[in-house]
């Protein structure tokens, strides 16, 4: 249906040359110009000087027409390799960042006045309004027209495409969810759960009186967990909604227009004698398109570009066909006379696993320099459309008509790695890339889950992987950090490149040891490490990463020192942000000594510690290394917290808060808060034996009063002012059990699921919490499944027992 024919082929090729041949003429630059004149120079005989006469004395006559070519073309591929290499170190255009506001309203909107007032009344009713509707229906553009009612001002517009780049499954409930928040303004990593973004929502548009428009949304799931009200706000849902919408959701239902709707928009596309000379011809072609906007509207504008073609006639070839090929003959008439290029590029796309891409991303997929008219003339006929702006996707009905190309994908592929190494290198501080990896990351995804990778593309993907681990570890979304090398992995097996594999391999290790599960970690640093071979041949991440691994999954601190050792030898010389973690690893394995010990000895392990940590601090400040500063700081702060110095623990800890604050990491940020929330709840419970000790000195001072009259008015008085001061620690321990509360309650949501951490923030939680008590246990036994049923360390061991639910008392004797 959408083959090329050879010519078809040959006028591809020679279009695709011409284009970049005009796209590198420039590349010749100035020497190629100088080198260029050279030429005419020498065919000139009046300009030719000695230097000239003495070169044709050295050289035959036959060999001067030949270097003169000869020399400007050599120049001119110098001049264009050298600008090609330079051209790999610097970053493309960036993209404009910001939130999106709705798209142009499509006009004329015929039969649907009735429908956008209806959407209008119902949301000022509700605040919250389903536009349900088919594919064709015209859904989107009748909600888009209601939002631009509801909001004229682009300022108070948030519009969000809820469509992935999978074509076969529509995006997750999470995936919508952090669309979402980015969409207004907030970091989609805040979030584990899809219901964890409602109350960030009803924050972010409450009181603006802005409109959220969800369009294209596939399934009421999708959307489940959007808040039920937002005062002073308005959020539009559209989109086909399959299955059961709750009760209390009553949807605007979008369906076919009407025959006379479909008349007057089919005249409004064609716009000539045709329309009023044959009515009963133009009746059945509305009806030939089962009164769908979308079909009605590419059919007239393929009548408007065939004027020749009578209704009647179009009407009889459509007759004589089946309803099922009905759509394939409307494809295959609007191919016809399409450009060689626009047509290379739609079979290109429709036959890509990937549902859109942006215009550069097509211009690579088609080997031009850019394919912006191919796109143009595609979306005139109403075979692509362009969402968000600068990206292209089939129309839903002809995305199985494409057919695969491997040399198409190697160069897509290859794009992608490109762009997406030089955005990662601009990673955290500018707000373009983090707006261009908002906008690819799930694209990029899709890549590496080809089901059949292409030979040649293993070292591209694993550039792709490695940008997408930096982007998905800044915005804290490590369910996708373990996604997306999963599925590097995957493809580097099937490709037969091992380095490759061995760093998906040990991303996946280290995105569960964030994740609190340090067993399954370990399984994946076997793969890596294996890959990798000998001890001696390991790069210094997977030692460090072995370490951590036996310092979170164990107590065989022999094994932690000797992999810190190998560590800090793998290093290279100066690398002063790699022997800063390795000291901050030191210090963790002296403080994971001291726990089990009591006394001198401990406090010994301790002040070693906080002397290694203040030294890793001074190199991780040398290096600007603000995650490994947090880090120390943490440290410094359960340091100090052992050797009874609270308020510099406090301190700390808000300082590592701080930094992790501003490296985005909420994991460490909610760390530090279980701490501090720790150390509240321990002083809180100090301060009844501290009121006890107090209430025991007032008694003392009356007795000493009773045996000393001469002194008894003074001792009196520091009595009375001892029972003030025992009299205020109840409610002062109140207090503390607020604040330890409250940063617990803070904390968890952005908490792994499971982990060491997690665990001792339900333990607090269940402690402080007795109405609670029983859920908060079982949710931190639940957090300490990672070491079940293997040897796990002291303190796993300790909090363990710590969350067992109390026994129940035996019953009394009768």
């Amino acid at each position: 249906m959408t083959g090329m024919s050879r010519k078809e082929r040959l006028r591809f090729w020679l279009d695709r040359t011409s284009r970049q041949a005009r796209a590198h003429l420039p590349e010749l630059g100035l020497s190629g110009l100088v080198t260029a004149g050279e030429l005419v120079l020498l065919l000139q005989d009046e300009l030719r000087g000695k230097a000239i006469d003495a070169v044709v004395a050295v050289l035959p006559a036959p060999l001067l027409i030949p270097l003169a070519i000869v020399a400007p073309v050599v120049a001119g591929l110098g001049t264009h390799l050298t600008r090609r290499l330079r051209a790999r170190e610097t970053p493309p255009p960036l993209p404009v960042g910001g939130q999106m506001s709705f798209p142009d309203r499509v006009e004329p909107l015929l039969g649907r006045g009735d429908k956008v007032r209806e959407v209008v009344d119902r949301s000022h009713d509700s605040g919250v309004v389903v536009v349900q509707g088919g594919t064709g229906t015209g859904t989107s553009t009748l909600a888009v027209h209601a939002a631009w009612e509801l909001a004229p001002e682009e300022s108070r517009q948030r519009y969000v495409d809820v469509r992935g780049p999978d074509r076969d499954r529509p995006e997750t409930e999470l995936s919508v969810a952090q669309r979402v928040l980015r969409a207004l303004g907030s970091q989609p990593g805040l979030i584990q759960e899809p219901h964890d973004a409602a109350p960030l929502i009803k924050e972010a548009l409450s009181g603006r009186d802005r409109v959220l428009l969800l369009d294209n949304v596939s399934t009421w799931s999708q959307v489940a967990w959007l808040p039920p009200r937002v005062p002073d706000a308005h959020i539009v849902i559209a989109g086909e909604l399959a299955g059961e919408l709750p009760q209390h959701i009553k949807p605007v239902q979008v369906g076919p227009l009407s025959a006379e709707d479909g008349e007057a928009l089919l005249a409004a596309q064609v716009r000539d004698d045709r329309v009023t000379g044959d009515p009963l011809a133009l009746r059945s072609l509305v009806e030939a398109c089962v009164r769908s906007p979308a079909e009605i509207v590419k059919l007239g504008r393929w009548l408007e570009r065939n004027p020749g073609v009578t209704l009647a006639a179009l009407v009889d070839d459509l007759s004589r066909l089946p309803v099922d090929e009905r759509l394939g003959f409307v494809l295959q008439r609007s191919m016809q006379g399409v450009d060689p290029a626009a047509k290379r590029l739609f079979v290109l796309l429709a036959g890509l696993p990937v549902a859109e891409v942006d215009h550069r991303a097509a211009a690579a997929l088609l080997g031009v320099p850019s394919a912006d008219d191919a796109i143009a003339e595609l979306s005139g006929r109403g075979l692509v459309e362009n969402v968000r702006m600068t990206r292209v996707r089939v129309i839903g009905a002809f995305h199985d008509s494409g057919s695969a190309d491997d040399a198409a994908w190697r160069r897509l592929v290859e794009h992608f790695a490109a762009q997406a190494e030089a955005y990662a290198s601009l990673l955290p501080d500018d707000p373009g890339a983090g707006a261009w990896f908002a906008a690819e990351d799930r694209v990029l995804l899709q890549v590496l889950a080809r089901e059949q990778p292409v030979r040649k593309t293993a070292r591209a993907l694993g550039r792709i992987g490695a940008a997408l681990e930096a982007w998905f570890a800044l915005e804290q979304r490590h369910e996708d950090r373990l996604r997306a090398a999963a599925l590097l992995a995957w493809a580097a097996w099937e490709l037969g490149d091992e380095r490759v594999r061995a760093a998906a391999e040990l991303r996946q290790a280290k995105a569960l040891i964030t994740l609190g599960n340090p067993e399954k970690a370990r399984q994946h640093f076997n793969r890596a490490a294996a890959a990798w071979g000998a001890v001696e041949a390991w790069p210094p991440e997977l030692h460090l990463t072995h370490a951590t691994i036996l310092l979170a999954s164990g107590d065989e601190f022999t094994a932690v020192e000797s992999a810190l050792v190998q560590y800090g030898q793998a290093l290279a010389h100066g690398d002063t942000a790699g022997h800063a973690i390795r000291l901050v690893n030191v210090a963790a394995l002296l403080m994971r000594r001291a726990q089990p010990l009591d006394g001198g000895e401990a406090r010994r392990l301790y002040a070693d510690a906080r002397a290694v940590l203040f030294e890793a601090l001074h190199q991780a400040e040398q290096s600007a290394d603000e995650r490994t500063r947090a880090h120390a700081h943490e440290l410094l702060g359960l340091a100090h917290w052992q050797l009874d110095h609270a308020r510099d623990a406090m301190k700390h800890w808000k300082e590592s808060e701080r930094l992790y604050e501003r490296t985005a990491d909420d994991i460490g940020r909610a760390r530090c808060r279980v701490q501090r929330a720790t150390a509240c709840a321990a002083e809180a419970a100090a301060l009844p034996d501290r009121a006890a000790a107090l209430a025991g000195e007032a008694a003392r001072l009356r007795r000493e009063a009773a045996a000393h009259p001469d002194r008894a008015a003074r001792l009196e008085r520091e009595a009375v002012a001892v029972l003030e001061e025992a009299s205020a620690l109840p409610a002062q321990a109140a207090a503390l059990e607020r604040e330890a509360v409250a940063l617990l309650r803070e904390a968890e949501p952005r908490l792994p699921p499971e982990g060491l951490t997690t665990a001792l923030a339900h333990l607090q939680l269940a402690a402080l919490c007795r109405a609670e008590a029983a859920t908060h246990r079982a949710a931190g036994l639940a957090a300490l499944a990672p070491w079940d049923g293997i040897a796990e360390p002291r303190q796993v061991t300790e909090i363990r027992n710590r969350l067992q639910p109390p026994e129940p008392h035996p019953p009394a004797p009768s």
